[in-house]
């Protein structure tokens, strides 16, 4: 496990597929994700077929986020998409335990993550695409590095209404340790 102060990172296992189907039909936790497609309503049967893929994937390395001092899971972190010939991957954190929320847990996990793409996976670059509306999430990446590069226009539906959101990144050399 990757330890930090408040949280550690552990890998994903077929066992967390109840967090993730608890967190991913919990409204609350949905509301600032700027899905592009609905997961509200998945049935625990393909919340485990999903959580097998991304176990087999090459292209994934999925994490939970383990709060130190209650040793329980409190989230999920990933990169993704990861292209090793190019050097990239797609930064995912949610904090799915809202009682968790605005403590820094999400911050540490995501630089936890940022150093681990760098550091052990070699990457040159993570990114990742947040709704502009989510100033709790854009705050926490630009704390961990990430930089705002463009925002797409009403890239996703929200509360009867299109919305935007940012495209962030962040490079080895900016964020991470070299």
């Amino acid at each position: 496990m990757l330890k930090g102060d408040l949280v550690g990172l552990r890998p994903m296992e077929s066992e967390d597929a109840w967090h993730l189907f608890r967190w991913f039909n919990d409204q609350r936790v949905l509301e600032d994700l700027g899905l592009r497609r609905a997961l509200f309503c998945v049935s625990i049967e393909e919340q485990r077929k999903i959580v097998e893929q991304k176990l087999s994937s090459p292209h994934d390395r999925d994490f939970m986020v383990i709060d130190l001092a209650e040793q329980k899971a409190i989230g999920w972190a990933a990169l993704s998409h990861i292209d090793q010939r190019n050097a990239i991957a797609e930064l995912n954190v949610v904090i799915g335990e809202p009682g968790e929320w605005d403590r820094g847990k999400g911050t540490e996990a995501a630089r936890m993550m940022v150093d681990h793409a760098f550091e052990v996976m070699n990457m040159h670059r993570v990114h990742l695409r947040v709704p502009s509306r989510n100033a709790r999430a854009v705050a926490c990446f630009t704390a961990c590095g990430f930089v705002i590069e463009g925002t797409a226009r009403d890239d996703h539906h929200h509360r009867g209404r299109f919305a935007s959101s940012h495209l962030m990144s962040v490079l080895r050399d900016e964020g991470g340790r070299s």
